[in-house]
């Protein structure tokens, strides 16, 4: 190695070990309430309460209602996902507030210039394996937890009634099942399991019942399947979520949940025999 080498790795290990005398206060030295790790503390305490508040307050006024279990499952994961990582980005927002608190350069009378930039610190063991462990348990906990509310969302049940969802340009229609009736009004019964086979006659479009909080690409040539469980009833809006051509904004329709026994009602008036009203909704228990 040359003499010009050795003096540069010199001057580079005096730079690391007079930047980390700087750091090293961080967590040493003085009471601990003028230590920049309390102050970072106190920063990130006030920003984490603040992520778990919007956490649990904000997503059920902001998103849409809820007419499905598949929506409350919806609401309740963003939930968990913003508390779980509030404080983590928490850390994130202390330091860096903490930083243009206390440590900005202010320009004086006498200059301007910055200092000259210190040798990067790489590599802390500690702090490499904490914050590594956790993120890796934050992200098996969400993992686990969103596959099994899908797990058990889109599990068919017993009792489930299917039916075939079209889309064309620019218009959604409902064919339900067995009883032969198609119509462009979608009406589901509350508290059962449906199950939506999703197919187009054209363009790619995008079968989105929002209050029902499932949402499933309509394809041409094949069908796609999704299901959701009406708990509620009322009415509930139904789009496109793909871009689908000049119309596509007004690609939309209002859906009901009904009483069971106002959908069979509602069949028998659009001409659904007894026989084929039992099969779709009786014999599919």
């Amino acid at each position: 190695m040359s003499s010009e080498n050795i003096e540069i790795d010199e001057f580079h290990e005096g730079k690391r070990e007079e930047v980390a005398k700087q750091v090293e206060p961080f967590f040493k030295g003085g009471p601990i309430w003028k230590r920049p790790f309390f102050g970072v503390f106190i920063i990130w305490s006030f920003m984490t309460l603040i992520g778990v508040l919007i956490g649990l307050f904000v997503p059920v006024h902001v998103l849409n209602g809820s007419s499905s279990s598949q929506q409350d499952s919806v609401k309740l994961t963003i939930v968990v996902f913003t508390v779980i990582a509030a404080p983590v980005s928490a850390v994130v927002y202390g330091i860096a507030a903490y930083s243009l608190i206390k440590w900005n350069k202010r320009g004086s009378g006498k200059s301007d210039t910055p200092p000259e930039d210190g040798v990067a610190l790489r590599g802390h063991g500690p702090a490499t394996v904490i914050w590594l462990s956790i993120s890796v348990v934050l992200v098996v906990i969400l993992l686990f937890w969103g596959m099994m509310v899908l797990s058990s969302e889109q599990t068919p049940q017993g009792d489930a009634i299917r039916m075939q969802v079209v889309g064309q340009q620019w218009v959604w229609t409902f064919q339900y099942g067995s009883t032969k009736i198609t119509s462009t009004q979608l009406v589901l019964p509350v508290d059962r399991q449906v199950v939506f086979e999703v197919s187009s006659k054209d363009v790619t479009h995008g079968f989105w019942p929002v209050q029902l909080g499932v949402q499933v690409d309509a394809n041409p040539g094949f069908s796609t399947t999704i299901a959701a469980s009406p708990n509620k009833l009322g009415k509930f809006d139904v789009r496109c979520s793909q871009l689908c051509g000049l119309e596509h904004a007004y690609m939309q329709t209002t859906g009901r949940v009904v009483t069971e026994k106002q959908f069979e009602h509602w069949l028998a008036q659009k001409g659904a025999s007894p026989k084929a009203i039992k099969l779709f909704t009786t014999d599919a228990k």
